[in-house]
């Protein structure tokens, strides 16, 4: 089960809740069920899991790996199904931990203000 914040509150995605959806995906994505069977690094998976997810949800599943390998990603999903987490946990797995300057842009077209796309607590420089 994961959650995924909407707009201030929280909304648990249930399996059943999957059961009704089609999906359609490239023939050489990898489904990876699970985010220890994603590569990534311990520090993230442990920030993952105290966030609170337990199970990557399908856009997660499916666009993490691809994206971390650098390739062109159109990923379309409903609201509230792990869309911003897919690309930070991403971006976050290729920054380099070692380099102590780090430079990050993520463009985004969105209606949801730029401050609820970073987690409470979470500093970001300007």
């Amino acid at each position: 089960m994961a959650t995924a914040g909407l707009q201030g509150r929280k909304r648990i995605l249930r399996d059943e809740d999957m059961t009704k959806v089609e999906f359609e995906t490239s023939e050489e994505v990898d489904v990876t069920p699970t985010f220890d069977t994603m590569g990534l690094r311990e520090d993230l998976l442990r920030g993952i899991y105290a966030y609170g997810f337990e199970k990557p949800s399908a856009i997660q599943q499916r666009a993490i790996k691809q994206i971390i390998k650098g390739r062109d990603v159109i990923a379309q999903s409903q609201s509230g199904t792990g869309k911003t987490a897919t690309f930070c946990v991403s971006v976050l797995q290729c920054l380099d931990i070692q380099v102590r300057v780090r430079i990050l842009l993520i463009l985004r077209m969105t209606s949801v203000s730029p401050g609820s796309l970073w987690p409470p607590g979470l500093r970001h420089d300007t």
